[in-house]
């Protein structure tokens, strides 16, 4: 269980020097150039083989053997296998940008996939919530979680926000939503989100007011990284 989370807003990516993040958010707005942010959203919205089965359960739902509690509209580039980098089979034609993402990401913050778990895009019209959910099993002290918002433009009464929880909860309506949340962080264009996986969160989905903009992500997570030395951090740089 989850009491708080600090989010901080950083105007420049850093070395990470220790994990777990804890209960820390770190925001970084503008993190891609703006002709690769361009670029990126682009790609997504021409993307041609979106699939409305980027399903989330909850652990409860889980331990019943039960239906995903919500479907999302979703693109898997990378999944894991064994704990390497697999591209996934069914999406060829993904910009080699992808992998300057991810690279760059490991750059910046300093680390390297020990344990790599998935990468690729959501996407959320109004109506499709994102259900609470964890990133990773709650032992995987040196995981991490990365979020890249593509649109490139939202208005604020559009909502969006990702929403943290301090323990795993059935959606329901707001006001049983909102006795467990404890902070949010807005969506917002060319945004980078990294987090501890393991701290339950969701997706708001767009408000109607949108009339059927959607809300698109890319998805940056692994089980277990390593962290760089002094000497590997200025040996990529």
């Amino acid at each position: 269980m989850v009491n708080s989370i600090e989010v901080i807003e950083c105007d420049s990516p850093f070395f990470i020097e220790e994990l777990p993040l804890g209960n820390k958010v770190f925001v970084f707005d503008n993190y891609l150039s703006a002709e690769l942010h361009h670029h990126t959203d682009s790609f997504l919205r021409n993307q041609t083989n979106w699939q409305k089965n980027n399903c989330v359960q909850t652990r409860d739902n889980r331990k019943r053997g039960g239906l995903p509690s919500h479907e999302l509209w979703g693109a898997s580039w990378f999944r894991s296998k064994n704990g390497q980098k697999m591209k996934c089979p069914s999406h060829h034609n993904y910009p080699h940008y992808m992998d300057y993402l991810d690279k760059k990401i490991c750059t910046d913050f300093a680390f390297e996939w020990v344990q790599f778990q998935y990468m690729g895009a959501n996407s959320q019209t109004s109506n499709q919530n994102g259900s609470c959910h964890s990133d990773c099993a709650l032992d995987n002290d040196f995981n991490l979680s990365f979020l890249y918002y593509t649109n490139t433009f939202w208005n604020d009464n559009w909502g969006g926000d990702l929403r943290f929880y301090s323990q795993h909860v059935e959606t329901g309506t707001e006001e049983h939503m909102n006795d467990f949340e404890l902070g949010r962080v807005a969506f917002k264009p060319n945004r980078l989100l990294m987090f501890d996986g393991r701290i339950p969160h969701g997706a708001e989905a767009p408000s109607v007011e949108a009339n059927y903009i959607d809300r698109r992500s890319i998805v940056l997570r692994g089980d277990e990284v390593r962290l760089l030395d002094k000497q590997e951090r200025y040996a990529n740089n």
